[in-house]
């Protein structure tokens, strides 16, 4: 903990007992200091093995209830190498102190802080948030958390939407912060409206509807995963070791439909036009709308609003000879601008 090797030394009487003692004043120092114990030390001491049964996000003190996994956020220092003199040997020390990314997956179907967070870095308009990721055990008790500072979101992959798919999708969410700092657990319960968060307004990568004004949609069978990146620059001045974020420019993708080629041809003559004949200005662009609907195949629980889409893309899927087969057939358009709709 403090940089400095630690020596267990076993008492020849009883060489079990002093070394759980021992142990124990490890975890004990380590539990003083707001850290969670390290697994293996505390896996020797009461011979039980923990499993975290739970995930939460916390955004500015308030609980957004439980996450499907997530990843990262720990420190990790750069390091140097220096070749000095004609030594065979390079010197090697640590430099800046960079934060991982925090990679967690949630519901398509957000709650409201979240989903304002996200709408947000859309827009043009990144928010820093402060927060914390908070591990739960399977009797819904805080096991530990890892609090994070001047979070930005850097990256948000949306799930496939696949008519074929029965199986759920989630958003992965690239939260990037300028610092964090890992915490035990308060042990106290977890909030009780907390046990029926994650089954909330659960979305089935089938249930959706994808439109553009002029072109028949009804047959989109898939369109694959797409991924928003916010460029996030690094700074470091002066002495300190940790680096500041700021947000550089939003990179939206291009976008991969298949479509059945019975119902293929209002995209292969917008093709036609735009590629074939050159007419590709602003006025050719379309606008679109993909909607995650419920189980009733009616109601909109999330919208997404493309602008400016443009395609540069009409290619017949591979077929096999006596094979019975829907044809399909691959659109690749670009998109200027993506945002939340109401």
């Amino acid at each position: 903990m403090d940089g400095k090797t630690v020596d267990i030394v076993t008492n020849p009487g009883n060489p079990r007992r002093e070394f759980l003692r021992q142990v124990g004043l490890l975890t004990g120092g380590a539990a003083v200091l707001g850290l969670a114990p390290f697994p293996h030390l505390a896996l020797a001491a009461d011979q039980r093995t923990y499993a975290s049964g739970h995930f939460a996000l916390e955004l500015d003190g308030q609980n957004l209830g439980y996450l499907k996994s997530f990843e990262g956020g720990f420190a990790r220092a750069e390091v140097v190498t220096e070749q000095v003199g004609n030594v065979t040997f390079a010197k090697k020390h640590i430099a800046s102190v960079r934060y991982q990314d925090i990679v967690l997956q949630t519901e398509p179907i957000m709650p409201k802080p979240l989903n304002d967070w996200v709408a947000a870095m859309l827009s043009g308009n990144p928010l820093r948030k402060n927060g914390a990721i908070v591990t739960a055990s399977f009797d819904n008790k805080e096991q530990s958390r890892l609090q994070f500072n001047n979070a930005l979101i850097s990256e948000v992959t949306f799930p496939a939407c696949d008519a074929s798919s029965k199986e759920a999708a989630y958003l992965t969410i690239k939260l990037s912060p300028e610092n964090s700092t890992p915490l035990a657990g308060s042990m106290a319960p977890m909030k009780a409206d907390m046990s029926g968060s994650a089954k909330q307004k659960q979305w089935l990568p089938a249930n959706f509807r994808f439109t553009i004004p002029g072109i028949d949609c009804s047959k989109v069978a898939k369109i694959d995963a797409f991924t928003v990146k916010n460029t996030i620059r690094e700074d470091q001045g002066g002495k300190l070791r940790e680096t500041t974020k700021e947000p550089a420019k939003l990179e939206f993708p291009n976008l991969s439909l298949s479509v059945a080629e019975v119902g293929a041809g209002g995209f292969y003559a917008w093709f036609q036009d735009m590629v074939i004949k050159g007419n590709s200005t602003d006025k050719n662009e379309r606008q679109g709308k993909l909607e995650l609907l419920g189980p009733d195949m009616k109601t909109v629980l999330f919208t997404l609003n493309f602008q400016n889409l443009g395609i540069f893309g009409f290619t017949p899927d591979k077929v096999d000879a006596n094979k019975e087969q829907i044809r399909r057939v691959s659109i690749d358009l670009y998109c200027e601008r993506i945002t939340i709709g109401a």
